[in-house]
């Protein structure tokens, strides 16, 4: 097959990117020329992946970051409507990438508006690659209309999901009704990172890993959480790692765990026996893959559905950040749940049995390619 140019245009956050790294990588490998188009202050983050980077516009990363909307009390609705203004902002960089570069194909996130709107303005193929578990449709229709008014009506496609879609998701966590897709394993990437030898140790206590995310452990909440949490783990046969970036956790709570680092859960997930953290795809997805059980405190997005289906399938908790931090006595049942009964780590290793035996992104970057040449 002759190489093609393939532009990737995921939301410019690691939850978005990371998951698309193995599949970038497929196609890189197999000699095609991938580019990540992003906003110039997430050029690093793709760099630090290997993947080349197309900088446009120069939206600060705080822009990017705040999801929320000052019209709107409504998370999700404002999410969306960020991301569409975003895409708004590189719209003019990206037209010059298209016209001077000429992609054959754009893959693209579910939240993700740029590439979108690039393959329906230039007629490209598109595909788009989940992060997880299926998104609707809806919340990203809503904040089109909102965002890009009338000419959001002449992109066919906006409101439903592409004809193609790159499914990394284990089928027992797949959301019902989702729409079928090309079928990959989820290869966790978290980007670079040194791995203590520590992280290894054998004949070690159980450990319980919590992360609160990237973006999440800035909140407002973040600190009384992570301090429940603490509350919650604090038990003399448990070894607890907290994974945060350095500076981020005060010297108090960090005193109370094992290590307080910014760890790549891909790696460290498969040496924990729980995970407890924000219900982010990455996190959830990563702990998937190993066959951890997790307790999950979800605030926003996919964070409360990823949860539901844990609790659902046996393979976790959720529970509530309003009830977590209300007292933490629900939290400390959670955990002394999952940690004390090993249905729920049998349930675990049955979505990491399945995501096992998807096919690699190799394998499936080659039926991508081939379901491109047949359409």
């Amino acid at each position: 097959m002759k190489p093609l140019r393939i532009m990737a245009t995921p939301s410019p956050a690691v939850g978005h990117f990371f998951p698309m790294v193995p599949m970038l990588w497929a196609l890189r490998s197999a000699g095609h020329d991938v580019r990540v188009v992003v906003p110039a202050f997430f050029v690093n983050t793709v760099l630090q992946s290997g993947l080349a980077a197309v900088a446009t516009a120069p939206v600060s990363e705080e822009e990017a970051l705040d999801a929320r909307d000052d019209t709107d009390d409504d998370h999700t609705t404002g999410t969306y409507r960020r991301l569409a203004r975003i895409a708004n902002a590189m719209a003019g960089d990206v037209e010059r990438i298209v016209d001077g570069w000429r992609p054959h194909l754009v893959i693209s996130d579910p939240m993700d508006f740029t590439g979108r709107c690039a393959a329906a303005e230039h007629g490209l193929a598109h595909a788009e690659h989940w992060i997880g578990g299926f998104l609707p449709t809806k919340p990203r229709t809503s904040a089109a209309r909102h965002v890009f008014g009338a000419r959001h009506e002449a992109w066919p496609g906006m409101g439903s999901v592409p004809e193609v879609v790159i499914d990394p998701c284990p089928p027992g966590f797949q959301s019902a009704g989702a729409p079928s897709g090309i079928r990959t394993r989820y290869v966790p990437y978290n980007g670079p990172s040194a791995v203590p030898a520590w992280l290894t140790d054998r004949g070690r206590p159980r450990r319980v890993l919590i992360t609160l995310g990237t973006i999440v452990s800035q909140g407002p909440e973040a600190h009384q959480l992570l301090e429940r949490t603490l509350d919650a783990t604090a038990r003399p046969d448990v070894e607890v790692v907290v994974a945060a970036r350095p500076g981020t956790v005060p010297q108090e709570l960090a005193r109370r765990a094992r290590a307080v680092r910014w760890l790549p859960v891909g790696l460290a997930a498969q040496h924990c026996d729980l995970i407890v953290h924000h219900g982010g795809s990455g996190t959830t997805m990563a702990a998937l893959a190993h066959g951890v059980p997790q307790v999950v405190c979800p605030s926003v997005l996919d964070q409360t559905d990823n949860a539901r289906r844990l609790e659902e399938l046996g393979a976790g908790r959720l529970v509530p950040v309003p009830a977590a931090l209300a007292s933490g006595g629900e939290l400390v049942r959670a955990v002394e749940d999952v940690l004390g009964d090993p249905r729920y780590a049998k349930s675990a290793a049955v979505l990491r049995d399945e995501n096992d035996a998807a096919p690699a992104p190799a394998r499936a970057a080659e039926q991508l390619l081939r379901t491109m040449g047949e359409r």
